[in-house]
This record gives structure tokens, sequence and C-alpha cells, in this order.
């Protein structure tokens, strides 16, 4: 935890790096594992999420939140994705699609507010493709650069 803990500089955001790290690290390693069907990349892909979450840590404001929760299992779901392309020559979506629009449905996780919920609830509806940048747009209100680099697309 330390490399993580390095990549961040103020007492208060370490702190809240350790909350998600121990709330949720078993989270994203099943997460990662169900898409990657092996425990050593699935490792890779938490780390990596990690590092990513170290590196943002400022776009999160609750350490433990249904935002929060979101949040990272979208970043280890594309890492995981990405490792899943490297691994194969190519990446048919159709296939995964069970995996990975599985029980993460945003409208059960995202704000009270009522319309709020409505958008967020049509987001979830998208296939997952759509569903994961409109919600880093929309809902964590993230620019089109901090998305490329969060989710790790690749040219």
């Amino acid at each position: 935890m330390l490399i993580y803990l390095s990549l961040i500089d103020t007492e208060e955001e370490k702190n809240k790096f350790e909350q998600i790290y121990y709330k949720y690290k078993q989270l994203l390693f099943y997460v990662a594992n169900k898409i990657l069907n092996d425990e050593y990349l699935s490792e890779d892909a938490v780390h990596e999420t990690f590092i990513k979450i170290a590196e943002n840590i400022s776009n999160i404001s609750e350490a433990i939140c249904p935002q929060t929760k979101s949040y990272i299992v979208i970043i280890v779901r594309n890492i995981s994705l990405n490792i899943l392309k490297k691994q194969k020559s190519y990446l048919d979506i159709d296939e995964y699609s069970e995996i990975i629009s599985d029980d993460y449905s945003l409208e059960d996780e995202v704000l009270s507010k009522y319309s709020f919920n409505l958008i967020v609830e049509e987001i979830s509806n998208l296939n997952v493709t759509y569903k994961d940048v409109l919600y880093l747009t929309y809902v964590e209100g993230l620019s089109t650069k901090e998305i490329a680099r969060l989710i790790n697309v690749e040219n």
C-alpha cells in the first residue's frame, strides 16, 4: 500500500485512499477475476486500478459511498477489459456483456435526486461501452481527457 500512498499528497486524501482500499479491494478483485478468469491478471488489474484511484483521489468526494463504488468498479472493469484485449487478438464485447453489465446498475448506486436518478437509470440501460463514459461524464463530471486516461483508452 505504500506505493499507492506515495502518489498522494495530503494526509486527508491518504486516509480516504486507505478506506477505499480496505473496503473495496475484494470487490475489485472479484470484478476483475470475473472478466479475466485468471488470478494473476486480476491482481494486476486491481493494482492498476489502485494506482488510478491514487492518481485521481481528488475526484472522489467520499471514500465509502455508492458513487465511489460505481466509479472504481468502472475503472477496474475497463482495465480488465484492456488486459483481456491484450491477451487476445480481438475482443468480442457481446461475449462479455453478461459479465460486465451485471449487478452494478448505476440507478441503484447514484445520488438521491429524483430527476438525476432518472437520467442515471437511462444511462444504466445502455450498452456498457456507452454507459461507463456517460456515467463518468455526467455523474462524475470528468472531462474527455480525464476519462480516456482513467479507463486506459488506447489509440
